[in-house]
């Protein structure tokens, strides 16, 4: 699932640091496996206990290496601690819970109160013994990236195999035991969501209740259907815009106006010279730079200047100076960094189930705009996965069964990878769940989260089921207006 929201970084949070540049030293403990450390400490000026479980990396034979898994217990602020904590579950593969504190007290509010919270950073990333490498190459130049995949894997001081989501929510499933707590509420994003879902399979005595943000259910491979929900996403926006009078008045064509632009910029790219370029550099703009954007502003439920983005590149009859002002205008669209080259990432994508990214399984979707760039990734994925060491065993392939574990799902109603239609029939699996699209929202769901979806958490989380959830504030939550004003 693709990468995350909460960028924030713990000032300090009293724990051995690990050393940098993407090569951590080996993990060397006098301590004995499946030894405890637990220490007092603040993070983020509040009182907590931080600490390390130092696990075998290999679960299986328990023997060879010990890795820690670092964490952080933020105990409840009021009395009447109730006996089950939340248990954060971070995104990416490979985002940090710990590191990402700040942002995710502030998401999970008032459940502090009477229950601790747990922050656990996931094998083979945060600060428990991160594997990372430099970014590899692309496909064109094959021997290029075979030799960077192979130089990467020799280096590490880890083996991939054992970096599972099986195998982190095995390291959970310690660690809670190891602190006293019987069961627990489960929260996570994106990735994290995927999380909670292997830790039900494989730990269901120790789960209360799910909550899931921006996920998808286990059976659906979640990439292999990622070009058709971003085409439907991006219709959504369009139609949105039409039930809008303004907004129909503003871009009366708009679907007609993206026809002309995608149709442009597939007969040859726009080039900017470097005298008209607002950055002073040549531009090229062509239909993958356009679609990255565009996936980009639905990601993060930035929707606003998609119309007049739309409609002054589409309908324009002077293209450069068209470019020119929406460059000016809106001079994000350029894009981010990208994100740090996380290798248990790879153990997991390129083994599990869920993660099955077929090119071939994206043929039925070429309508999409999403679907040129999606499948040139596919082809990356499937050449790198022929270099990755196939996981051990317990990898995480257990068949999904019936549960009837309370299980809420929130998805933002214009996400291009996780849409709310990846829960259709899910109920089948989860009698006892509920699944929210929230408008306006894309991947990232968190801007209205206290309007709607932080209350909701905090009602099914006490009542541990999802009967009596009152969702009137959705009308609240709507989705950001559009910019109605021409560049």
């Amino acid at each position: 699932m693709a990468p995350l929201l909460l960028l924030l970084v713990v000032a300090a949070l009293n724990l051995a640091a690990v050393s940098c540049g993407g090569h951590p030293a080996p993990a060397v403990s006098a301590l004995p496996v499946n030894s405890l450390s637990v220490k007092a400490c603040t993070v983020d000026g509040l009182a907590a206990r931080c600490g390390t479980l130092l696990v075998p990396e290999d679960r299986l034979t328990r023997t060879g290496r010990a890795i820690p898994v670092r964490f952080v217990v933020i105990p409840a602020t009021m009395a009447g601690r109730a006996p089950d904590p939340v248990v954060w579950f971070a995104g990416g593969p490979g985002g940090s819970a710990i590191d990402g504190i700040p942002g995710e007290v502030s998401l999970l509010g008032t459940l502090n109160l009477h229950r601790d919270l747990v922050f656990i950073d996931q094998r083979g990333a945060g600060q428990s013994n991160p594997l990372a490498c430099p970014a590899f190459p692309g496909l064109a130049d094959k021997a290029a990236l075979r030799a960077a995949v192979r130089s990467c894997l020799a280096r590490l001081h880890g083996d991939l195999r054992f970096y599972t989501t099986a195998m982190f929510t095995d390291d959970v499933s310690q660690l809670l035991g190891d602190l006293h707590y019987a069961r627990a509420d489960f929260v996570g994003i994106s990735y994290g969501t995927t999380a909670e879902q292997v830790f039900l399979l494989r730990h269901p005595g120790q789960v209360r209740t799910l909550t899931l943000i921006s996920g998808t259910p286990l059976t659906i491979a979640l990439f292999e259907r990622r070009p058709g929900n971003a085409q439907l996403a991006l219709d959504h926006v369009f139609g949105l815009c039409q039930s809008q009078p303004a907004c129909h008045r503003a871009f009366p064509h708009l679907a007609a106006d993206w026809a002309a632009l995608w149709a442009s910029l597939g007969k040859s790219p726009w080039i900017l010279p470097a005298a008209q370029s607002p950055t002073g550099k040549a531009e090229r703009l062509d239909q993958d730079t356009v679609a990255a954007m565009v996936y980009q502003a639905l990601y993060d439920g930035n929707i606003g200047p998609i119309p007049v983005v739309v409609h002054t590149l589409g309908a324009a009859t002077d293209k450069l100076a068209a470019w020119v002002s929406v460059a000016r205008a809106f001079p994000a669209a350029s894009g981010g960094a990208s994100s740090a080259n996380q290798m248990m990432r790879y153990a997991i994508q390129c083994d599990e189930p869920w993660e099955s990214y077929r090119p071939a399984a994206l043929s039925d979707q070429r309508g999409s705009f999403y679907y040129q760039t999606d499948l040139e990734s596919a082809r990356w994925w499937q050449y790198v996965c022929s270099l990755i060491p196939k996981s051990a065993a317990a990898a995480g392939h257990e068949q999904p069964t019936v549960s009837t574990v309370p299980l809420l799902a929130f998805n933002g109603a214009y996400d291009p990878v996780e849409q709310p239609r990846n829960w259709a029939g899910a109920q089948k699996a989860f009698p006892g769940s509920r699944e929210i699209a929230l408008p306006g929202q894309g991947h990232n769901t968190t801007s209205s989260w206290d309007v709607c979806a932080g209350p909701l958490t905090q009602a099914f989380i006490e009542q541990a089921g999802v009967a009596h959830l009152n969702t009137g504030c959705l009308a609240a939550a709507s989705a950001p207006p559009f910019d109605l004003t021409q560049p």
